[in-house]
């Protein structure tokens, strides 16, 4: 080994010795040498005992630097070499026990001291002594300063680790975090670059280290972005370049020394990769660096997740919303346009349902990334959640959004997706509202935008639709996603409220009967019907999750306020959609609820409409079957609306008909009218059902329907609707004045008799 090829580790080893203290060794061993010389490495004096002037030695070294350059390496052996013709020089290296040199030993004397085998023995053995301590000492202390090193880089790893925000929710804040943990990293490591890239890889956050150089970082920087991430994504494991040629080719020929690690999400995919670079000369990449760069990735991890969908890499709706805060502030300052997309995908839910949630998911990915190859560099796109996804087109006004807008319909309909063999068409729908200078709001633009594109769903999808204020189909549709909005914050903090109605037997006083009616208590707007908000309820299929409500807290509040005799001997109606019909686990919800509360089955009856039965024959007769099984009953509510009524009767396992309202106000003044409703009664009477006729608003009405054979009567004649507090508390003080005045006739009843039965009247 070369002196220059020496490294400065071995050649500062020496210089850390406390030589004062082995001057008495040192003197004892080889008091009688002219000089004693200790050397580093590179044969440079650290150490020096004269008995004369410095000049004794200095030319000695001098002169056996210059013919020997590596005496220092001669090793454990005694060399012996002759200065000139007064003096000789004993040599020997600097080494403890089986450890690496650490300097050269050099004993000067005169020929006279030199003379014969005994000389050369004595000073080779005090040689090798002072060698041993020398060398044990210089081993020791090398490991003591490799320690303290290592605890300085762990510190310095620990502090990188802690001082890292990954705990983020806006998602400026995880901008700034995302760009702090890469400048963080780069430093804290010394490398002289990093990049984080995102798993759409058209979002790059670098940062070059000013305190170190790497040559073609711009290109590093592009070369990580494509080919690299492609095969640390594909690999799923760490890349590790020393510089070799295994990974040349990933590096398009850039040098240097790199570590790539992927992020992954909770599920094991990754989203992004994490890269850090340093010149080939630096020192070769070893496992802690592989380690400390895996639990930066793993807090990278947390932060993208944060503003990120996993899925398609691209950000979610609270970093679309931020972009589009900055863009309309951009528009109203510059004067300028940007255009808002609202883009969907049409039939998501077909794939869905056929070869499952797996399969929606790749369609998803496959038109992500169709939808990003048609945008600009400038413009921001996101995925707002399912199948949706925004873009902000930046600077574009109506016209070239428009050609955007087509280019992105026209990619995702080049997207050929097939799954078990399966074939699927793909399309989406796009709405696009125009973000101008007196746009008022952020929620008003994208509001416009989803509007549209349900426009463009209505009108036959793969299309796009283009916001105007004028449109009547837009403004509907405006209207319906406005209740949208307001029908998730009534289920989620219990801003409906039920009413109820009274139904009761045709001539008797009392009724024991009622319909649980629903209604919605606006702070502007106060109590509303449901024929306000339940259409826009029913386009974005939200009746299960209110008729799963309705039935909840009915049960609920009959339970906490009703004493179980009165319970038993009243019936509740509550109503049913159609989608409600079709929800496989509705059922079930129904039993388990029921259970839950302790009510009988016989004290519930389901209302159905017969449009919303009619439309899911099939589906609607099962789920009333199945149920009747357990003792709840069922109304048809509408009946007669239809123009086939009577041909579903045999098909829908009922128990009261319920005749639609427009009829049965009719039959005192309409002689037809009359006709229908009795030729209902008929019917109803030939199959065994009753008949309950609505919209009875006088007493002359409800004596010409019980003439035509209806069984029970519901309107203002009879009751208006009330909340269903009111109702139970009237319920409640009437059962009190009535077990007041028959105390001393009556005996007591317990509420668990069994015999206590409903009359039939009870329904």
């Amino acid at each position: 080994m070369s002196i220059d090829s020496v490294s400065p580790r071995a050649v500062n080893a020496m210089r850390r010795i406390d030589f004062n203290k082995y001057t008495g060794v040192l003197k004892a061993l080889l008091g009688d040498a002219l000089a004693i010389v200790i050397c580093d490495a590179r044969g440079r004096r650290v150490w020096s005992l004269s008995r004369g002037e410095k000049e004794l030695y200095e030319q000695a070294l001098k002169k056996l630097n210059e013919s020997v350059p590596d005496w220092v390496r001669t090793g454990a052996a005694i060399r012996r070499c002759t200065i000139d013709e007064d003096r000789s020089a004993y040599l020997t290296s600097v080494q403890g026990e089986d450890g690496p040199v650490s300097g050269g030993l050099m004993v000067l004397v005169s020929h006279r001291q030199d003379a014969g085998k005994q000389a050369f023995s004595r000073i080779s053995e005090g040689m090798n002594s002072v060698s041993r301590l020398l060398g044990d000492e210089a081993l020791m202390l090398d490991e003591l300063s490799a320690t303290t090193r290592e605890l300085t880089r762990r510190y310095e790893e620990l502090n990188l680790i802690y001082n890292t925000q990954d705990s983020v929710k806006y998602f400026d804040e995880g901008q700034d975090a995302i760009r702090n943990l890469v400048r963080n990293t780069c430093e804290y490591t010394g490398f002289a670059f990093a990049a984080l890239i995102m798993a759409d890889q058209n979002t790059v956050h670098s940062f070059s280290n000013p305190a170190r150089v790497l040559q073609n970082a711009d290109a590093l920087r592009e070369v990580v972005r494509a080919d690299l991430y492609e095969h640390v994504a594909f690999r799923k494991e760490v890349l590790v370049h020393n510089g070799g040629k295994r990974h040349q080719h990933l590096l398009a020929g850039v040098a240097c020394r790199l570590l790539a690690c992927p992020i992954f999400d909770e599920n094991n995919d990754v989203i992004g990769v994490l890269a850090l670079a340093n010149e080939s000369s630096a020192e070769p990449l070893v496992s802690s660096d592989r380690k400390l760069l895996q639990v930066m990735a793993h807090k990278a991890a947390r932060i993208i997740q944060a503003n990120y969908d996993a899925l398609t890499g691209m950000m979610t709706r609270n970093g679309f919303e931020y972009h589009l805060e900055t863009g309309l502030y951009v528009v109203r300052y510059k004067q300028v346009e940007h255009t808002v997309l609202n883009i969907n995908v049409d039939r998501l839910h077909v794939v869905n349902d056929t070869c499952g949630h797996h399969a929606g998911d790749a369609l998803i990915k496959r038109v992500a990334a169709a939808i990003r190859s048609a945008l600009g560099p400038e413009d921001v796109v996101a995925r707002l959640g399912g199948g949706e996804f925004g873009v902000l087109l930046v600077e574009r006004e109506d016209t070239d959004a428009d050609d955007v807008a087509e280019a992105i319909r026209s990619a995702v309909r080049e997207v050929e997706f097939s799954w078990d063999n399966r074939r699927f068409q793909v399309s989406v729908s796009i709405g696009l509202a125009p973000m101008e200078a007196g746009t008022q709001s952020v929620v008003s633009v994208m509001s416009a935008a989803e509007v549209a594109c349900a426009a463009a769903k209505d009108l036959g999808r793969d299309r796009v639709q283009v916001y105007q204020i004028d449109n009547t189909m837009l403004v509907r549709r405006k209207a319906q996603i406005h209740w949208l909005g307001h029908l998730h914050s009534a289920l989620r903090e219990d801003k409906f409220e039920l009413y109820c109605q009274p139904i009761k037997r045709v001539g008797e006083q009392e009724a024991h009967h009622a319909e649980i009616l629903l209604r919605l208590n606006d702070e502007h707007k106060g109590v509303l019907s449901p024929d306000v908000f339940l259409g826009s309820a029913e386009r974005y299929n939200l009746m299960p999750a209110i008729d799963r409500w309705v039935i909840r807290n009915t049960m609920k509040m009959l339970v906490s306020s009703l004493p179980k005799s009165l319970l038993r001997e009243q019936v509740w109606a509550i109503n049913l959609s159609g989608q409600t019909l079709s929800d496989a686990n509705f059922m079930q919800f129904i039993l388990d609820e029921t259970r839950r509360a302790g009510i009988r089955p016989q004290n519930l009856c389901f209302e159905v409409t017969e449009t919303a039965a009619v439309a899911n024959i099939k589906e609607a007769g099962q789920f009333i079957a199945e149920l009747r099984k357990h003792g709840y009953a069922f109304s048809l509510d509408d009946f007669g609306s239809g123009l086939s009524s009577f041909a579903y009767l045999k098909a829908l396992p009922v128990d009261y008909l319920k005749i639609d309202g427009s009829i049965a106000k009719e039959v005192v003044d309409d002689p037809v009218s009359a006709s229908m409703v009795g030729a209902i009664c008929q019917v109803a009477s030939d199959m065994g059902l009753e008949t309950i006729a609505e919209f009875v608003e006088s007493p002359a009405l409800e004596t010409r329907l019980a003439s035509l054979g209806v069984s029970y009567v519901q309107g203002h004649a009879v009751g208006k609707p009330k909340p269903l507090s009111d109702t139970m508390s009237e319920l409640t003080d009437r059962m009190i004045v009535e077990a007041g005045e028959d105390t001393c006739t009556m005996p007591a009843i317990s509420d668990d008799d069994d015999r206590v039965t409903p009359l039939r009247a009870n329904l």
